[in-house]
Formats: structure tokens, C-alpha cells, sequence
């Protein structure tokens, strides 16, 4: 008897969807734009916005009108320390026997202002000076302020980037990781020595 119940039970579901009576079509472009545009926010509703805490919010995000949109954008630049005598120390003289001789340099005259990008690395020359060693193998030495010593310097520095993208004496200062800020007096181009 069950295996006759089971054999009619689709027949007869057949013949129950043929008996309804249609169904009403519903603008299904209309209906799905009603269901996703709010029309109102849950912030806003008077009986949420009890309280002068959520009047000030309600009143503050409630103005679509804008006065002035700043955007700003800062890049800070930073220069790693050179290991000593990487780019100092000349090649040894087979025909000397004795310990070689650090090359000897004479000050140039330099511009003010050096292209950060062009820096490649920094090692400290002396107490209250750097020596800046560019990426076409230029050396520059950069006077520190007096209140400044340069072993704060040791692990390389940071600087702004301003919008000319060059570090010039008198303007710009730099910033080392322990905390130190110094101003760059002046820079002069270290050349070596041909006696």
C-alpha cells in the first residue's frame, strides 16, 4: 500500500500547481531598489538621539556641506650610515711594505643645497661634522650646528623631504634615531689631495 502512496504523491503535487490561481508579478526592479537605498539612518531618528552627547553627533554628521578638505603628504627620508674606509681607503701598494697612509683631501668650495636622492651614505669625519658621500662618488662635508655633535649621527640620519628635494645648509635639519635634531651650517666638497 505504501509503494502506491509513494507512486501517486508526485502525480498529485503535479496536479495541485495547475489548480492555483496565478500569482501577481512584481516589479522586481522597483522592489530591489526600495530595499537598498535607506531612506533615513538609525543615527539621526529623534527617539535614538536623547541626550546632548547624541544631539551634538546628530547635529555634527548631519551637515553635508564642506568648507575645506585638506590633504597632506609627508615623506621622510632616510639615510644609512657607510662602513669607514669602504670608500676612503686606496687600494694597498704591493711595493710598500709599510701600513698605508689615509689619503689626504683639500675643502672646495660646494652649493648650498645637495639632491637627497643623490646621497648615498653617511660617516661621522669629526666631532661636530658628517661626511656625505654621494652616489657619483663625491664626498661632501656637512658642518653641524654647535650644540650638535655628530657621534648622535652614527647610525645614519633622517630628513624631510621637502619640495625642491635637496638638503641645504641654513634650511633643513636632520634627525638621528636617538632623538638628536640638527641644523647644517654649511657643506664643502672634500677632493683628494694629488701631491
Amino acid at each position: 500500500m505504501s509503494s502506491l502512496a509513494n507512486l501517486l504523491a508526485p502525480l498529485g503535487m503535479l496536479l495541485s500547481f495547475g489548480a492555483r490561481e496565478p500569482v501577481a508579478q512584481v516589479d522586481v526592479d522597483s522592489a530591489w531598489a526600495a530595499a537598498s537605498i535607506p531612506t533615513a539612518s538609525p543615527l539621526f531618528e529623534e527617539s535614538q538621539a536623547s541626550g546632548a552627547f547624541n544631539a551634538f553627533i546628530a547635529e555634527g554628521l548631519g551637515d553635508h556641506t564642506w568648507d575645506q578638505v585638506r590633504i597632506e603628504q609627508r615623506m621622510i627620508v632616510r639615510i644609512a650610515p657607510r662602513m669607514p674606509g669602504s670608500m676612503l681607503a686606496p687600494p694597498p701598494d704591493p711595493r710598500f711594505s709599510g701600513p698605508p697612509q689615509p689619503p689626504r683631501f683639500f675643502e672646495r668650495k660646494a652649493d648650498k643645497c645637495l639632491p637627497i636622492a643623490s646621497i648615498a651614505g653617511v660617516q661621522i669625519e669629526s666631532q661636530d661634522r658628517l661626511l656625505l658621500i654621494t652616489r657619483n662618488r663625491k664626498m661632501i662635508g656637512a658642518s653641524l650646528d654647535k650644540s650638535c655633535r655628530a657621534r648622535d649621527f652614527y647610525s645614519g640620519f633622517y630628513v624631510d623631504r621637502s619640495e625642491d628635494g635637496r638638503l641645504c645648509a641654513g634650511r633643513d635639519t636632520i634627525h638621528s634615531r636617538a632623538g638628536a635634531n640638527c641644523a647644517i651650517t654649511k657643506m664643502r666638497e672634500l677632493v683628494p689631495d694629488d701631491d
